[in-house]
């Protein structure tokens, strides 16, 4: 399982592409996600984030970004589903039995 100290929002690689772009650390991870061909699904109460998630669309990441930012995989995950569903659906489900 990933550690606070394995999050991207202060990656140096994350936050130079961000600052290339004049976006934030989020918005070049979610862009990531979607030249990827997948979606991100995040999360935000705050409505300033809510729109900034939702500015996306007025850059694209190089092929050199893009390369960049998927070098960092250390095949982490970053959430537990038995965690989750213990706590929402009141069973445990172990992923990793």
């Amino acid at each position: 399982m990933a550690t606070e100290n394995d999050l991207f929002f202060q990656n140096s690689v994350i936050m130079d592409i961000a600052k290339k772009y004049n976006k934030s650390a989020a918005q070049v991870m979610l862009r990531w996600s979607i030249q990827r061909n997948t979606l991100p699904i995040n999360k935000s109460s705050r409505a300033e984030r809510l729109n900034e998630n939702r500015a996306l669309f007025d850059f694209y990441l190089t092929k050199e970004d893009m390369e960049f930012i998927a070098g960092l995989n250390k095949n982490h995950r970053y959430n537990d589903p038995g965690v989750f569903c213990e706590y929402g659906m009141g069973t445990f489900c172990p992923i990793y039995e």
